[in-house]
């Protein structure tokens, strides 16, 4: 399973870069797709209009839905802290989504680098030719 940040799915959705479309549209084929409340508020805070606001919660509704209970939110922000002990400003959504797939055991397929500097956290590369 893999989470797919939010970076991935504005470049799937809006623009064209054809290692992104082929590899995510691979994943969704095989439904090794996972995703969590903070991408869907994140993507939803970008809709400019309800047509786009229904293609999302479309596209969501297929997934495996992963979301934060406490100890999870806890995992976040102790990740955040450690980031910040080295002198690193890490976004508290980014925190979040390493901390669920860090506790599910899944890659994140991101275009944000913030996520190489969180320990421990796997990230999925582009494998498309």
């Amino acid at each position: 399973m893999v989470f797919v940040d939010t970076s991935v799915w504005i470049e799937y959705l809006d623009r064209f870069n054809p290692l992104i479309k082929a590899d995510l549209a691979s994943l969704l084929r095989h439904r090794e797709v996972a995703t969590a409340g903070i991408v869907i508020s994140e993507l939803r805070a970008g809709c400019k209009s309800h047509t786009q606001v229904r293609e999302i919660l479309d596209a969501m509704s297929q997934l495996v839905y992963h979301e934060a209970d406490l100890e999870t939110w806890m995992r976040a922000g102790e990740l955040a802290a450690e980031g910040a002990s080295r002198g690193l400003k890490l976004e508290t959504g980014d925190c979040l989504l390493a901390a669920i797939a860090l506790r599910e055991q899944c890659e994140i397929f991101t275009l944000d680098r913030d996520f190489e500097r969180i320990p421990h956290v796997k990230l999925y590369r582009v494998r498309s030719n």
